[in-house]
């Protein structure tokens, strides 16, 4: 799986205090219709169809020549500002590629991505917030699993969830391998079920038995409930025996249970 790390997107909070009469006096303060004249400002600096094409043109030029980084990212902070969401993201997600490419980390490339962020669709700041998740508290460094199994499960439902809200994203493609991986991780650890074996025994864990059974409670028509409720009625005929003939044929096969549960 893909380390990232990427810059965490600030939000501020206005605390407001004091008695309603001060609270009304805010509230005159804000001129609506200045605001949707400066978001129609906004909208209507954006070029037209033809200069934005023109653009995309010359940004996949640097990306095809795999001209320098800095020079590329220069010219997408010149331009992002006058172009459509969808272009952003398309932007974005080539700049993505092309620093793979050229041999950058993932901390590396979402820091190069995230100063362009605010620009970009909903659909993408989706994608930027599940990976920001995972970099700020990783999954597993690879050796070990550093959280529970019903973290993991929760972040699997978050990826079900952006794909459910952007089946036909540019980004989905590239959550679903992460989502696998979550799954996979939630079920049989880093290759290593008795993670989730009660101990000294190859039996399943009361505790991890219950998150199970919760999250198919709590999200009866997921995915990630079908993926759980299949695991389940295997071990179950081993007697939750996490070595019996089932619960090895399930580990066996994971990949493509999986992904028969789309």
């Amino acid at each position: 799986m893909r380390k990232i790390v990427i810059s965490i997107m600030l939000a501020s909070t206005l605390l407001i205090t004091g008695c309603s009469e001060e609270v009304d006096k805010i509230t005159e303060k804000v001129d609506v219709e200045n605001i949707k004249e400066k978001a129609n400002e906004i909208v209507s600096e954006r070029l037209g169809e033809t200069d934005q094409i023109k653009i995309l043109k010359e940004y996949y030029t640097f990306i095809e020549n795999r001209m320098d980084e800095d020079k590329i990212i220069n010219f997408l902070k010149d331009n992002i500002e006058n172009l459509d969401e969808f272009r952003v993201d398309e932007m974005l997600l080539q700049l993505e590629n092309h620093l793979y490419a050229k041999g950058y980390d993932t901390k590396g490339v979402l820091e190069k991505l995230a100063p362009h962020i605010q620009y970009a669709s909903d659909e993408f700041k989706s994608y930027f917030r599940i990976w920001n998740n995972e970099v700020e508290n990783e999954t597993t460094d690879g050796e070990s699993i550093n959280i529970s199994a019903e973290e993991i499960l929760e972040r699997a439902l978050q990826i079900e969830s952006h794909i459910d809200k952007f089946p036909e994203g540019k980004t989905r493609s590239r959550l679903e391998e992460l989502y696998n991986t979550y799954m996979s991780l939630a079920i049989q650890g880093l290759g290593n079920q008795y993670i989730y074996a009660q101990e000294g025994k190859s039996v399943l864990k009361e505790d991890t038995l219950e998150v199970y059974e919760q999250t198919i409670r709590e999200n009866p028509d997921s995915r990630t409930a079908r993926i759980l409720q299949e695991y389940l009625e295997e071990i179950k005929k081993d007697d939750m025996n996490l070595d019996g003939e089932n619960a090895l044929y399930f580990y066996d096969n994971i990949e493509k249970i999986i992904e028969n549960k789309k």
